[in-house]
């Protein structure tokens, strides 16, 4: 059996996916978590064998839950469910720890082959995104002014520089100093030749990696 745990700040989504997974006897919904808090308190007492889990929870970085997923259960499974489709996100949700990335518009029946292959101890991504992902290795990692040139903690304050976090609100949730985070969007504005945050905005925007 597959005991599964949705972790969605969206009642409705994890009321849908209950439903729809009820119909499946070879898994079970243990538990269910509408913040990153709540989800790990809960973790260690249900010890669910594959987390669904939505990268935007309200109270933390989708990355940084990742591996702390993996530090208070390192058996159990993630699955990454999100309405981002831009092919950072998985490359930082994979590199972090993640089993498997499906976006919120894929079919079912995809998300289902994803949950019952990284219960097998495979990797699952969904087809549109794999297609991306074979892209994107074979392009020049380090072009200048391309998302493809920042690290994975670049990025990470790139998403939440978007999202109007202050400098140091960014270092609580990334558990850094208030210098570092200074650091790395000097970084990201170098490396994407912005001139202000207005601009980091709006390219995080028009980028699609935020909404």
């Amino acid at each position: 059996m597959i005991k599964l745990m949705l972790a969605d700040d969206h009642a409705m989504l994890r009321e849908g996916l209950r439903s729809k997974f009820a119909g499946h006897p070879d898994m079970e919904v243990v538990g269910e978590a509408a913040s990153a808090k709540e989800l790990l308190t809960k973790i260690a007492t249900l010890k669910p064998t594959v987390m669904i889990l939505d990268m935007k929870l309200p109270d933390a970085n989708g990355v940084t839950l990742i591996r702390q997923i993996n530090n208070a259960l390192p058996s159990c499974k993630i699955v990454v469910l999100t309405m981002y489709d831009h092919v950072r996100y998985a490359v930082h949700a994979l590199e972090s720890g993640a089993d498997g990335f499906v976006v919120k518009g894929a079919p079912f029946e995809e998300l289902l082959q994803a949950i019952r292959t990284v219960a097998g101890g495979n990797t699952f991504v969904s087809s549109a995104m794999a297609t991306k992902l074979a892209g994107h290795l074979k392009r020049d990692g380090k072009r200048k002014g391309s998302l493809e040139s920042l690290s994975q903690r670049e990025f990470e304050v790139l998403i939440l520089l978007g999202n109007g976090l202050s400098v140091k609100e960014i270092a609580y949730q990334l558990g850094v100093s208030e210098k570092s985070v200074t650091t790395y969007r000097a970084r990201v504005m170098e490396k994407l030749q912005m001139a202000n945050k207005t601009d980091l905005i709006r390219y995080a925007i028009e980028s699609g990696l935020i909404e």
